[in-house]
């Protein structure tokens, strides 16, 4: 589908596991209906969290000689991307304070090492009711509050993914597809290859700086946007997609450190004040929802997924957890040392080549 009109609510809510749409190139492909979920009663995430379930029941049956399979990864990555949003719902500002799911116990954290798990003050409840997720607008307006009651407080876990996301992607994709080189039909294919994985790419380029520089990455933008390019050129998705030259990359990685820049690091906006941990999360979750198949992204497995499945603050259940031990073998030996797994592979459980985290020097 290559379009420029109205984006299809079936890419934003995209449940399959694969993206082709021209319209958007995959900018809008999947968050907004993860991030949504956030905001939707807890029956709703209840009813999403069991049709997962039996999805993974009926591809990992006993009768089945290969338990590890396409559609058992699918539907694993799928409940912790749940599991993500389930986060979320929970930490928002005047959510109902369920219990989470059941977590393995992480490595203690001391008091204050990680700003994920603080829980909004009273003063930041005042959306509580707030059903929708906070557009650039409303941001604007709450940065403008906030200077005028003199205090920092950033908007809650679910609108700080929301605003990210639409000022990294959606906001920014028709100015892109303007300044796109070439004829009609090299746009369109730069479209739809930036659907294959381009954005996914993109955000985790962005966590790879963040990981080096912390918020410091504002001062070395040229080196930042440089290493960005290079994260995304260098891609096990990159093969197949030749249009994205080095030219066309640097254009959007411009763009979107741009916006950015604006809204996560300058000191005005309300996102400003937020923890280099609170930034890595934010990308880390926008990138495991806006991905259209982790279950076949070295990169976001590496750099989004595996860090959320390890950090102490209980992003991903231990039942998500057990799941992608079974299903990948990246996570096999963190559940097998939880006493979850036996010392025996399952059926059909097959060896996975082990891919080693990217690092910027």
């Amino acid at each position: 589908m290559v379009s420029t009109g109205k984006h299809p609510q079936s890419c934003s809510n995209a449940t399959g596991h694969v993206c082709k749409c021209g319209n958007c190139g995959g900018s809008q492909h999947g968050w907004e209906g993860w991030v949504t979920l956030a905001r939707e009663p807890d029956q709703t995430r209840v009813a999403k969290r069991d049709s997962i379930l039996k999805k993974l029941a009926k591809w990992c049956s006993p009768e089945r000689k290969k338990t590890q399979n396409q559609p058992a990864r699918e539907a694993s990555m799928d409940l912790m991307r749940l599991d993500a949003a389930e986060w979320l719902a929970r930490n928002a500002a005047g959510a109902a304070h369920t219990p989470p799911p059941p977590q393995r116990k992480g490595p203690e954290r001391t008091a204050g090492d990680s700003p994920e798990g603080r829980r909004p003050d009273a003063e930041t409840s005042d959306n509580a009711e707030r059903i929708g997720a906070m557009n650039v607008s409303d941001f604007e307006a709450h940065a403008g509050s906030a200077a005028v009651m003199d205090i920092r407080t950033p908007p809650d876990v679910v609108d700080q993914v929301n605003v990210i996301a639409k000022a990294m992607t959606e906001d920014i994709w028709q100015e892109i597809v303007e300044s796109l080189p070439g004829s009609p039909d090299e746009v369109r294919a730069i479209r739809l290859q930036l659907a294959d994985h381009g954005w996914c790419d993109l955000l985790v380029g962005f966590v790879l700086v963040l990981e080096k520089f912390g918020k410091a990455v504002d001062t070395v933008p040229e080196k930042a946007k440089k290493l960005i390019v290079e994260a995304i050129r260098r891609s096990s998705k990159q093969e197949k997609r030749t249009q994205l030259t080095e030219v066309v990359v640097g254009m959007i990685v411009d763009k979107a450190w741009g916006a950015f820049k604006a809204v996560a690091i300058a000191q005005s906006p309300v996102l400003g004040v937020l923890a280099n941990d609170e930034l890595l999360r934010n990308l880390r979750m926008l990138a495991v929802f806006i991905c259209p198949a982790p279950e076949k992204h070295e990169e976001v497995r590496n750099h989004a997924v595996d860090p959320l499945v390890k950090d102490a603050c209980g992003y991903v259940s231990a039942e998500a957890k057990e799941w992608l031990g079974k299903q990948f073998d990246q996570w096999i030996e963190r559940v097998e040392g939880q006493g979850e797994r036996g010392g025996a592979s399952e059926p059909g459980h097959t060896a996975e080549p082990q891919v080693a985290r990217t690092s910027l020097k």
